[in-house]
């Protein structure tokens, strides 16, 4: 029991939080026992997961390539495992450098930086789902790697090779304390590692100070490589990697090896007032992507010789459309914008002049912008819900775009329609909402529909191509992605709207949604599920603990549940802007209204629940998903069960594609084996 400005918050399965406990591992098999004779031996979870797999054959198998000094590298999917490919030169043929052999058992290639001399190539390698991991240097033309590993890196980078090819810059932590993986992660800092030294002699370039150390680092170097910009940043982290809702820009002037150039220091360039990244350098002013007074976002110009940092001068000014990404290529701006939460993706010179728009398939969703700064040809990926993946490349000298992949195993969704519906929340906010179904269908109330949703971190949540929307199209339902507040389809006022003592308002929105199916006819409250991972599992837990009677199942992976401890493990402290802490009083008694392990009442008939976690995850402990599951189970006061399924590994994101698909496939046996779906006939 903690006690919280004069208020008692109980928290009977703290206990829980001691992941190494013998009592808890017998608990958790118990749960397994209990869930997997439910769903696995169900005759519909077969035949969901064989068609599952067949869906996942219509995504990309190979990326889009990166050309470095006459070398093409590219990754590509074989036999569900991912390996890196090279060619030499024009005409050759591609060769394995990096397979599941060459990373080690359990290890999964998570991201790759090849030297500008197509010498070396740095990689991060770590164990598949997890968080930490450790670069990996290779000498491309031996075939080997350099006997020394970089330790402690999260995530996906950053890292990038110096303007000598011969250093490595890259991001660092602390070891985790007393060797726990869970906990928050500790002294970030970017370091300089010089190829064929130690790792105890990397030079540390930039740390945070004492006032900053639970802010998040990133850093890059554009252009020449001579100026290496880092961001100390508190917030969520956009899809485009334009950074925390709250940074600022400081500047080390380095040498050519990566090393600080002799006399400077680090020298703020902005505030800590909004989001920031520097695209590009040339001739002392640099290009930079911000919401700094443009919640949809700009491109400005900054000088970067001016004694006091000067006057942000816009180059591709804020729009009445969210700028979602933007890159530099081939010496142009490539610019994504989202209208009305789909992409328009537009490309311009250097002083924001439009040159032409990048003409894609269709309506529906470009995610990664690929290409290099001296090169005319780009690639993107583009999908919608009803059209599988492609991969297109763009000539920036031209304007033409080509279809450069797509997978002959692409389903035929042309039975299938989809459609932008807006509907009222509470406060009387539009909210816009996808829906998917079979081209004529009568609404009667009658259909399983299966609605996902997000709703924060300024993420917003496209209509792309996804295997278990097409999935259960086919099967029979209805499939709608609610674009609640919290996410970014609209901009910084959209995430805002829906943070810290705001954040019931992504619970209205979805209860909105949920309502506008039901009075729309396109199902009933017990025709229909909610799903949501991580911050979307927070989304609908919350929700269907406040309004139990709109949903017959409710689908949980990687839930967070505790609001008052979110901040004390994983990347929590790093989130606290976005969602603030108990501590705060302006703030707790929003945290406690909607806390899911702190709001469940004992004989209420909550729906059908299926929580889902893995052991090893490092972002979020899996505590949240067991203590709300323990909460849920002995206050469930009908017959609808409630089931935790825990996975052995795979961390916050599921794993590799056959883990990953395994997953889905539990999850839309539960579904829809509550809502009454089984392959069309309901």
């Amino acid at each position: 029991m903690d006690v919280f400005h004069g208020v008692r918050v109980n928290d009977p399965y703290r206990w829980m939080e001691d992941l190494d406990s013998p009592e808890l591992a017998t608990w958790i098999e118990a749960q397994n026992r209990l869930a997997e004779p439910r769903i696995e031996t169900n005759p519909a979870y077969a035949a969901i997961r064989d068609r599952l797999g067949k869906l996942a054959d219509a995504f990309p198998k190979q990326e889009p390539g990166r050309e470095v000094a006459g070398r093409m590298f590219h990754r590509e999917m074989v036999d569900n495992k991912i390996r890196l490919m090279v060619k030499e030169g024009e005409g050759a043929v591609p060769r394995v450098l990096l397979d599941d052999v060459a990373l080690g058992e359990g290890n999964q290639l998570k991201a790759f930086e090849p030297s500008r001399d197509g010498r070396h190539l740095a990689y991060i390698v770590g164990k598949s789902g997890a968080d930490w991991g450790e670069i990996r240097i290779r000498d491309i033309a031996n075939d080997r790697d350099l006997p020394v590993a970089l330790p402690n890196v999260r995530f996906e980078g950053p890292m990038q090779w110096t303007e000598d090819d011969g250093g490595i810059v890259y991001r660092r932590f602390a070891p985790p304390r007393d060797g726990n993986v869970q906990a928050a992660a500790e002294g970030q800092a970017v370091y300089l590692h010089r190829l064929g030294t130690k790792v105890d002699d990397d030079v540390r370039l930039y740390e945070l100070p004492d006032d900053l150390r639970e802010w998040s680092l990133f850093f890059n170097l554009p252009g020449d490589r001579r100026q290496l910009f880092v961001y100390p940043e508190q917030g969520p982290w956009h899809y485009s990697h334009l950074g925390g809702s709250r940074a600022k820009i400081i500047l080390l002037e380095v040498q050519e090896d990566g090393r600080l150039r002799e006399g400077t220091g680090p020298r703020d360039l902005t505030a800590a007032d909004a989001a920031y990244r520097v695209l590009h350098v040339e001739a002392g002013r640099a290009l930079v992507f911000t919401d700094k007074d443009a919640p949809r976002r700009r491109v400005v110009s900054m000088d970067l010789m001016a004694s006091e940092p000067g006057a942000l001068v816009d180059v591709i000014p804020e729009g009445p459309h969210v700028l979602e990404d933007v890159g530099w290529f081939g010496n142009r701006l490539v610019a994504h914008f989202l209208e009305n939460v789909h992409s328009v993706v537009s490309v311009f010179d250097a002083s924001g002049k439009p040159i032409h728009k990048v003409r894609l398939p269709g309506t529906g969703v470009v995610q990664g912008l690929f290409g290099d700064r001296a090169s005319s040809r780009m690639s993107l990926f583009f999908s919608g819900l009803l059209h599988s993946y492609v991969v297109l490349h763009h000539e920036l000298g031209t304007g033409t775009t080509t279809v450069a992949s797509i997978s002959p195993d692409a389903p035929d969704l042309g039975e299938f329609e989809v459609r932008q519906e807006w509907f009222r929340s509470k406060d009387g906010t539009r909210v816009p909402m996808f829906i998917a179904a079979r081209r004529g269908l009568v609404r009667d109330g009658s259909h399983p529909t299966l609605m996902a949703a997000y709703g924060a971190s300024s993420t917003s949540h496209l209509p792309s191509f996804r295997a278990e929307a097409a999935a259960w199209l086919q099967m029979g339902g209805v499939y709608a992605i609610a674009n609640v507040r919290g996410g970014g389809e609209f901009g910084k006022a959209w995430y805002e709207a829906a943070i810290r003592e705001r954040k019931q308002t992504s619970f209205d929105d979805l209860i909105g949604a949920g309502e506008y199916l039901v009075s729309n006819g396109w199902t009933s409250p017990r025709k229909l599920a909610i799903t949501g991972s991580s911050n979307g599992g927070l989304l609908v837990t919350a929700t269907s603990l406040q309004r139990p009677d709109l949903f017959g199942a409710v689908l949980a992976d990687v839930p967070v549940t505790d609001a008052m401890r979110r901040h004390l493990s994983g990347n929590g402290a790093q989130a606290v802007e976005q969602w603030g802490t108990p501590d705060d009083p302006m703030v707790f008694p929003a945290l406690r209204a909607y806390s899911p392990v702190h709001n469940v009442s004992g004989g209420k008939c909550y729906p059908a629940t299926l929580i889902t976690a893995a052991r090893d995850d490092q972002r979020l402990p899996p505590w949240h998903a067991y203590k709300y599951a323990a909460a849920l189970q002995a206050a469930q006061g009908c017959d609808q069960p409630v089931l935790l399924h825990v996975r052995q590994s795979g961390g916050h994101g599921g794993g590799d594609l056959m883990a990953w698909l395994d997953g889905l496939a539990r999850a839309l046996t539960f579904a829809s084996g509550h809502l009454g779906l089984s392959d069309g006939k309901h």
